[in-house]
């Protein structure tokens, strides 16, 4: 996780987009576009419009730093999927110009779980730079419910677990 040091370097290194602003409007359009029908090609062709060449990710399943190791984190999860996608539900602006955008998520895996849609929900936690490319990415969810429980194994431990509390 990012300390509180080096976000707040991110801060000073990076200014947002002005609140209410169309370059803002935009930013928050391409990151949904994004998401909207999570699948290799689309990786390859909307994350450099999407995400700044400095950016820091955390999808609670893995942290990742830079463009080029995103491209290739998030080109391996979309081809282990039949299908992927994330509606937004609602944005927030915080005072500190980042945003939190609350979504759910749906998802149906290759191998585990085949043919079985999951939902889960979540949120990012999103700040963008003067030009509207992402340099911050923070998702918050239940990766246990959302996809590990879909996992031999693992999955019947983490029902197991959850049974005994």
């Amino acid at each position: 996780m990012e300390t509180l040091t080096e976000l707040d370097s991110l801060r000073r290194r990076h200014q947002p987009p002005t609140a209410g602003s169309t370059m803002e409007a935009k930013a928050l359009a391409r990151f949904g576009r994004f998401f909207s029908s999570f699948a290799p090609d689309r990786v390859q062709a909307l994350l450099p419009q999407t995400y700044a060449t400095e950016v820091y990710f955390n999808d609670t399943v893995k942290t990742v730093r830079g463009r080029e190791a995103l491209q290739r984190y998030l080109s391996e999860s979309a081809a282990a999927v039949e299908d992927c996608r994330v509606e937004i539900l609602d944005v927030t602006r915080n005072s500190d110009d980042e945003h939190l955008l609350r979504w759910r998520m749906l998802i149906r895996f290759r191998r585990f779980h085949r043919g079985q849609n999951t939902w889960t929900v979540g949120m990012s936690h999103l700040r963008f730079n003067a030009e509207g490319l992402v340099v911050y990415h923070q998702d918050y969810w239940n990766a246990a419910d959302g996809i590990y429980r879909y996992v031999p194994v693992l999955g019947w431990m983490i029902r197991a677990i959850q049974k005994r509390l």
